[in-house]
């Protein structure tokens, strides 16, 4: 009973929580050009946060795999970030959450590979039914899918974005059970930190610049509502790593093309909607159908 409840408890506080994650980010982009810098304080606000939380979570025990997979973790998702900052800068809110819906087929065969989860033949059917989706709301602004439309510098950033991350839920899941979701937690703010920190300054873009706590405008608290939505939504996505397999738990992640979808139009006046709709209704039958038969 309680398993049954804590599911879509844990599921809905991915979903809004990554929402407006990416509300945040699309925002703050459009101040501070450096994705990199932006991920970099995300991070170091939640590891400064969760200091006082760290004693509880003792690290001496775990073995050394822990740190290797804790290390790719980071590294898989602070590139995924930078990429997905850089996608909202340049695309739509409405169409870079439905074109997420790839992850789950990414991280399925990751989670083949590395995990041994096999999925059934309804799990597969329903990828069919998020990649459908996805199409048409890639189509939405010129009527129809073109593959053009494919080589524009906000579908290929979200796509690198979603295979960086999709490996990161991979690794993470590895990172989970070697230790307990606290630890692959703090671990992950750690690692992310230094990658981003790492990114910064080896990039051409120069170093991480303080000055970006300080800007005008209420850009301050947007950070550090960034960093309490990052902290939720990755909270939700460990613990339901342990109630899930990857693929399913991804799949039903992408009900938040839904309450991206809304935002896009709400906040951002976002066109072609009903193309869109379409889309989504499909995406989120194929998370459904995910569900039924994982």
């Amino acid at each position: 009973m309680l398993h049954g409840i804590l599911i879509p408890l844990v599921v809905g506080i991915r979903i809004f929580a990554n929402s407006f994650l990416n509300v945040f980010q699309k925002r703050l982009i459009a101040a501070v050009p450096n994705a990199l810098e932006i991920n970099f304080v995300m991070y170091l606000l939640l590891s400064l946060g969760m200091l006082p939380f760290a004693p509880a979570f003792p690290f001496g025990t775990l073995p050394p795999e822990f740190w290797f997979w804790a290390a790719l973790v980071g590294i898989a998702g602070s590139c995924g970030n930078a990429c997905m900052v850089k996608a909202l800068e340049r695309g739509e809110l409405s169409v870079l959450g439905p074109v997420n819906a790839w992850k789950p087929v990414v991280a399925m065969i990751g989670g083949i590979l590395l995990l041994s989860e096999i999925p059934s033949a309804g799990g597969t059917a329903g990828l069919g039914l998020i990649v459908w989706g996805s199409y048409l709301v890639l189509g939405a602004d010129e009527g129809k899918f073109r593959f053009r439309i494919l080589l524009r510098t906000d579908i290929r950033y979200r796509f690198a974005a979603l295979f960086c991350t999709a490996l990161e839920a991979v690794f993470l899941k590895k990172l989970i059970l070697l230790s307990s979701t606290g630890q692959a937690f703090l671990a992950n703010c750690w690692a992310g930190a230094v990658f981003c920190l790492l990114g910064t300054l080896l990039l051409p873009r120069g170093a991480v610049s303080p000055a970006v706590l300080l800007r005008p405008r209420g850009h301050a608290a947007m950070l550090i509502l960034l960093a309490l939505c990052f902290g939720a939504m990755q909270y939700a996505t460990n613990t339901a790593f342990l109630l899930l397999p990857v693929g399913p738990a991804l799949a039903l992640f992408q009900l938040s093309a839904v309450v991206n979808l809304w935002l896009g139009w709400k906040l951002f006046h976002e066109s072609g909607m009903r193309r869109k709709i379409a889309g989504t209704v499909l995406t989120v039958a194929g998370a459904v159908l995910i569900i039924l038969f994982k």
